[in-house]
C-alpha cells in the first residue's frame, strides 16, 4: 500500500472509531469541541459497556492488520496513541469495570457545566436532556455500586459525596449564575428541572454516606504491575515504578539542600516557614474581585514578558478568561486552575479559575509572588499558550487531543517557572524560595504516586509527610491526595517531565547554533501526548535516548 493510500485508510478508520466512540463518551466529545453528543450522558448499561468493548476489540484488530510502515511520521504517533489508547480502556473494562468502583464518575455535574463554557450547538436542548437524565441516571448508578460494594475504595466515596453536595448547591443556585443569564433569556423557567437534579444528587449523597460507607472497603491502590502498564502505555516511559520513585526522591533532596541554603541567604537562619509566612502576608486587599484583578494584571504582565523577549511563539488568536471557579469544583481547586479551549473553538477561549478565599488562612495562599508564579505556570508560557498552540497545529489530531499526558503539559508548565526566573521576569527573592517550594512538593508527589500506588502507603501517612515536608494544613493534604489516588501516573508528571525538557535543551544548546525560542517552538510542535513522542518526533530518537539516560538510573 502506498504512503498517500494508507494515509486515507488510516484517517479513515480514525472518523470512524471516533464516531462511534464519542457516544460512549459524550463529555469527551464537548470537551474536544465535537458536535453531536451535547445531549447524552455518559452510558453504562450492560449493553452499552458490552458495545464499546466490541467497538475496542474490533479496532485493535484492524490496527494490527495495519501497515504501520506505510504510515507517514506524524502519523505513526497517532497510530500509537490511538492503539495504547484503546488496549487500555479494553483493559481497564474487562478487568476493572469503573461501573462497580468509581462512585465519582457517576456524579453528572461536570456534564451540565461544560456545557455553558463550551462552543455547543442546541444549547437549550441540550442543557434540558442533559439535566431530565440526571435523577434516572443517579438512580442506575446505585444498582451497580450496590452489587460489588467491598470493591469501592473509601475515599473515592467520601470525593464522590462532596462532589455531589457541592454540584446540588450549584445546581440549586444555577438561575443566578452569570453564565445562564447570558445564554438563557429565562433562566428561572429551568430551575424546576435543576432542583429536580439537585434533589436527586442529595439523595445520592445519602445513599454513599449510608449504605455505601459502611460496607466500602476496596484499596485505591493500582498495584505495582499496573502502575507500570500505566507508564509505559499512556505516558511512553519504559521505566520500572522503583527508577521513578529514585528520580523523585534524587530531585527532592536536592531541591530541599537548594531551599534552605537561599532561606540561610534571605534571613540568616534555617527558618524555612517563616520565610514563607513573610512572603505570604503580602496578598491583594480589597476582597475577591481585588484578588481577581492581580490575577489578571500578573497574567498580562508575564504574556507581555515572553512576547518582548521572544522567548516563544504566542498564538495571534487567543483569549484567557480569569474567572471564580465554580462552586462545585472548589473543593478540588483550592487556589487557581486551568482549562483549555477546545481545539475547533477561533476564539481559542481559556478559563483561569481563582478560587475565592473564604478565610484569611486561604487569602495568604494567593500571595503576590505565588500569584506571579501560578500566573506563568497556569497562562503564559505555561498552560494557555502551549494547549492554543497544540489548538492550533495543523498535525494536531484526536488521538493527541484526547491523550495529552502530564509529562508534556505539567512539565513544560513547571519548566516554564525556571525559564522565567531565568530570563529575569521572577527576579525577586520571593519568587525563587516559593519556586523552590513548589518544586519540591513536585518532587514529592513523585515519590507518593509510586507509594500510594505501589509500597501500600496509605492517605494518612501520606498527609503525614505533606504536612512535615511542607508545611501543608491537614485539609490542604487530603484535597490534594484526593485526585492522586484516583489518577496515578499523573501527579508523577510534573517533576518528572520537567527534568526530561531540562535534561533535553542542555543537550541541544550545545550545538552551536542553538536558539532558546527555536527550542521552544519545537518541543510545542507536536501537541500535549507523551513527551517521550515529543522529543522523538521533533528532536530524533538519540536526543530521546539521551535526555532518559542523563534523567533515569535504571
Amino acid at each position: 500500500m502506498s504512503e498517500n493510500n494508507a494515509q486515507q485508510a488510516f484517517n479513515e478508520l480514525l472518523s470512524c472509531y471516533y464516531t462511534a466512540w464519542f457516544r460512549f463518551h459524550p463529555e469527551t466529545a464537548v470537551q474536544a469541541g465535537v458536535h453531536g453528543y451535547e445531549d447524552l450522558l455518559r452510558p453504562y448499561s450492560d449493553d452499552q459497556i458490552g458495545a464499546l468493548i466490541t467497538l475496542d476489540e474490533k479496532l485493535l484488530s484492524s490496527l494490527d492488520e495495519f501497515d504501520f510502515s506505510a504510515l507517514n511520521a506524524d502519523a505513526r504517533i497517532d497510530y500509537s496513541l490511538l492503539y495504547n489508547a484503546t488496549a487500555w480502556e479494553l483493559h481497564q473494562l474487562l478487568d476493572h469495570d469503573w461501573r462497580y468502583s468509581r462512585p465519582q464518575d457517576y456524579v453528572p455535574v461536570n456534564a451540565i457545566h461544560q456545557l455553558l463554557i463550551r462552543p455547543v450547538e442546541n444549547l437549550h436542548s441540550a442543557f434540558k436532556h442533559r439535566m431530565q437524565q440526571v435523577p434516572d441516571y443517579l438512580r442506575g448508578a446505585r444498582v451497580y455500586l450496590s452489587q460489588k460494594p467491598g470493591k469501592i475504595p473509601v475515599e473515592w466515596l467520601h470525593s464522590a459525596a462532596v462532589q455531589a453536595q457541592a454540584g446540588a448547591s450549584y445546581f440549586r443556585g444555577l438561575h443566578k449564575h452569570p453564565l445562564m443569564t447570558q445564554k438563557f433569556q429565562n433562566p428561572a423557567r429551568l430551575q424546576p428541572l435543576c432542583d429536580q437534579a439537585a434533589v436527586a444528587l442529595d439523595d445520592y449523597v445519602r445513599f454513599l454516606q449510608h449504605d455505601l460507607a459502611p460496607v466500602a472497603t476496596g484499596s485505591y491502590a493500582c498495584g505495582v504491575a499496573e502502575f507500570r502498564s500505566l507508564l509505559r502505555e499512556k505516558h511512553f516511559l519504559d521505566v520500572e515504578p522503583d527508577v521513578l520513585h529514585a528520580l523523585g526522591e534524587k530531585l527532592f533532596n536536592e531541591t530541599r539542600a537548594q531551599l534552605l541554603a537561599l532561606t540561610r541567604e534571605m534571613r540568616g537562619d534555617d527558618d524555612l516557614e517563616q520565610a514563607l509566612a513573610d512572603i505570604r502576608d503580602d496578598y491583594p486587599r480589597g476582597g475577591p474581585d481585588a484578588v481577581l484583578d492581580a490575577y489578571r494584571h500578573s497574567m498580562k504582565a508575564a504574556c507581555d514578558f515572553v512576547s518582548t523577549r521572544q522567548l516563544v511563539s504566542v498564538p495571534a488568536s487567543q483569549i484567557l478568561k480569569v474567572m471564580h471557579t465554580p462552586e462545585y469544583l472548589r473543593n478540588e481547586i483550592p487556589f487557581a486552575a486551568y482549562e483549555e479551549p477546545c481545539y475547533n473553538d477561533p476564539q481559542q477561549l481559556g478559563h483561569y479559575y481563582v478560587t475565592p478565599a473564604v478565610s484569611e488562612g486561604d487569602l495568604l495562599a494567593h500571595n503576590q509572588v505565588s500569584i506571579d508564579l501560578t500566573s506563568v505556570h497556569e497562562a503564559f508560557p505555561g498552560h494557555h499558550l502551549q494547549f492554543v498552540t497544540a489548538n492550533t497545529n495543523p498535525v494536531n489530531s484526536l488521538p493527541r487531543l484526547l491523550n495529552a499526558s502530564a509529562t508534556l503539559y505539567e512539565g513544560w508548565a513547571l519548566y516554564c517557572e525556571d525559564l522565567m526566573q531565568e530570563q529575569g521576569y521572577l527576579n525577586q527573592p520571593g519568587h525563587r524560595l516559593m519556586m523552590l517550594h513548589d518544586r519540591l512538593w513536585r518532587a514529592l508527589r513523585v515519590m507518593l504516586d509510586v507509594e500510594l500506588h505501589c509500597r501500600g502507603l496509605s492517605v494518612d501517612e501520606a498527609v503525614h509527610r505533606m504536612c512535615r515536608e511542607l508545611g501543608f494544613s491537614v485539609d490542604e493534604a487530603r484535597a490534594d491526595l484526593a485526585w492522586y489516588i484516583q489518577n496515578p501516573g499523573v501527579p508523577m508528571g510534573y517533576a518528572t517531565g520537567w527534568a526530561l525538557i531540562r535534561a533535553l535543551r542542555a543537550q541541544q544548546s550545545q550545538a552551536g547554533d542553538f536558539d532558546l525560542k527555536d527550542f521552544h517552538n519545537k518541543l510545542l510542535s507536536v501537541g500535549s501526548c507523551a513527551l517521550p513522542l515529543v522529543i522523538c518526533r521533533a528532536f530524533g530518537q538519540d536526543a530521546w535516548l539521551a535526555a532518559r539516560a542523563n534523567v533515569f538510573i535504571d
